[in-house]
């Protein structure tokens, strides 16, 4: 992860390279939102039933050296909306420039597994707020925010307010020259 950089949520979703889910297997892994970006790491091992599912919240940046994985930095969406097709919930995310701008959906695993239970849980699931409508929420919060400032190492000296003495070593806890606790 980048340095600042925190995980506000994550989940198992079914990837679709294009605007809306259809009837191909989706390409299973885990979407993880942070302050800073949005991030799809694919899962190894083939599609969906056969994906090996694993938790890469902290360790992103391992991730997204899978195969299909990608990074977008939250200033680059131009969409994040919740839709439904067929009664499924899906996130839709619009992303990039004027010049090149991609589309894709995700289904979360927990739409995927209400809507194949069926019945009552099934057509529950399609009325009730979706992790699809959480999460376009969370993203259009967080681009709406000022970022999150970046750590900056301080070099400036600092001086003791007993005897005015310099601080020698950036985390002293007592003043070299007088003892004064800082």
């Amino acid at each position: 992860m980048v340095e600042s950089e925190t995980v506000v949520a994550k989940s198992d979703v079914g990837f679709y390279p294009k605007e809306k889910p259809g009837m191909a297997q989706a390409l299973k892994g885990q979407l993880v939102l942070t302050n800073r970006r949005l991030v799809y790491i694919r899962y190894l091992g083939g599609k969906y039933v056969t994906a090996k599912t694993a938790d890469y919240s902290g360790k992103i940046e391992e991730g997204l050296r899978n195969e299909g994985s990608f990074e977008v930095p939250l200033n680059e969406i131009t969409e994040a909306t919740a839709n439904k097709v067929l009664g499924t919930p899906y996130f839709r995310l619009r992303y990039g420039t004027s010049l090149s701008e991609k589309t894709c959906s995700f289904v979360f695993v927990s739409a995927m597994n209400a809507m194949a239970a069926g019945g009552i849980l099934g057509l529950a699931y399609a009325y009730a707020k979706s992790p699809s409508d959480q999460l376009a929420k969370a993203i259009e919060q967080l681009k709406a925010a000022p970022p999150p400032p970046s750590p900056q190492k301080v070099n400036a000296p600092k001086y003791c307010p007993h005897c005015g003495g310099h601080q020698f070593a950036f985390g002293d806890t007592f003043c070299p020259n007088c003892g004064t606790k800082l």
